[in-house]
């Protein structure tokens, strides 16, 4: 029997203590960091593991007090498709022309990136198609994102179609997102990111969504936004007792 990953290694150990009762519904959860260390694994890992416990109606999570245990799961959550605002569609509603340059793409093997593939449930031999592309709003970089999508749901990928909307791409081969999760956080940039922004100092807002097709994992995306080119704000439109559908938009001022 093949080694499950483990964010399903990880889930399926809360289910079976929130199944049996010894987690009673709004018990708390151990914190993300304790869970790591049991497991001996990364951030990523467990909080893919702690999101389809959501989804599926094993937890909640609570703004600033942590994840607690739920009955959700008796009545069968409903995945609704839902699409986001794409990055060209907020470039687009600032009032800016939208363009995309592929900087790198790649087809690797899942033991290439095992971290990614775990989190993409792809086996160590089967492949990810990888690329790296820039986004402008009217000839000004507002971030490099860096993809990584199942050739297990999308075996082919028109190259030239990463110089566009990959929304619009992934909508019109008829693929749907069922739900994800988005993560943000800080950083500087890497030597890579440096040289095509063209500062060490610039901070940048790093933006984690991560898509599955029905129940299978499909993309995990990272936007690394330019500090300054732009500002994020964030509404959820919650669909009961399904998941939540999240829209981001860049607000003006985009480009200074």
């Amino acid at each position: 029997m093949p080694k499950l990953p483990k964010y399903v290694e990880i889930e399926n150990y809360f289910k079976a203590k929130i199944e049996s009762g010894e987690l009673q519904a709004d018990q708390p959860l151990p914190p993300e960091s304790e869970i790591c260390a049991k497991f001996s694994t990364s951030h990523m890992t467990v909080s893919r593991a702690m999101n389809e416990l959501a989804v599926h109606g094993y937890t909640k999570r609570i703004k600033g007090k942590g994840t607690f245990a739920d009955h959700r799961f008796q009545t069968k959550i409903k995945k609704n498709s839902v699409r986001t605002e794409s990055i060209t569609d907020m470039i687009r509603n600032a009032g800016l022309k939208p363009s995309a340059e592929l900087i790198k793409y790649g087809i690797i093997k899942g033991k290439e990136a095992p971290e990614i593939a775990s989190v993409l449930h792809v086996a160590e031999d089967d492949f990810l198609h990888y690329f790296i592309r820039t986004r402008y709003g009217s000839g000004s970089l507002i971030c490099i994102s860096y993809s990584y999508i199942s050739q297990n749901i999308l075996p082919t990928m028109d190259i030239k179609r990463l110089e566009g909307s990959l929304n619009q791409y992934i909508e019109e081969l008829g693929i749907e997102r069922s739900y994800g999760y988005m993560e943000l956080g800080a950083c500087l940039p890497s030597p890579e990111q440096a040289k095509l922004i063209g500062s060490n100092h610039v901070p940048l807002l790093r933006q984690t969504i991560m898509w599955n097709v029905n129940d299978e994992p499909f993309e995990l995306t990272m936007h690394y936004f330019v500090g300054d080119k732009f500002t994020i704000t964030q509404d959820k439109i919650m669909s009961q007792p399904g998941p939540s559908a999240v829209h981001d938009h860049v607000s003006e001022p985009l480009v200074k």
